[in-house]
């Protein structure tokens, strides 16, 4: 009866948790190729454009900061240049797409 109930408790986990796509680094290096122009070519940052270095961060971070710029949550202080732009550039972004981004970003090397 515990492992009837044990399994069934994880089913219902498995069930209630939401399903996230996984990212297709591939397809992230096309939207990539947006974000390297402040972030750089190899996702290292560029200081003059005030983007942090991307490599090493933790995807589930990204993913997140992606979606705060995009819904409003980041960015939206009119004294904070470089949120503002990273808000505007984010709003082009679907759910899949940063899934597909932070993908690519992951196969970079520091």
């Amino acid at each position: 009866m515990i492992k009837f109930l044990a399994a069934a408790g994880l089913s219902a986990v498995a069930m209630a948790a939401p399903a996230f796509a996984e990212g297709d680094p591939q397809a992230g290096f096309a939207v990539y190729t947006r974000c390297q122009v402040c972030h750089g070519p190899t996702g290292m940052g560029m200081e003059m454009m005030g983007a942090p270095k991307l490599v090493g961060q933790d995807g589930w971070y990204m993913a997140r900061q992606l979606r705060n710029f995009r819904d409003g949550v980041r960015g939206t202080n009119p004294a904070d240049e470089f949120g503002i732009k990273m808000q505007t550039m984010s709003r082009t972004l679907n759910d899949q797409m940063i899934e597909d981004v932070v993908a690519y970003i992951e196969t970079l090397e520091d």
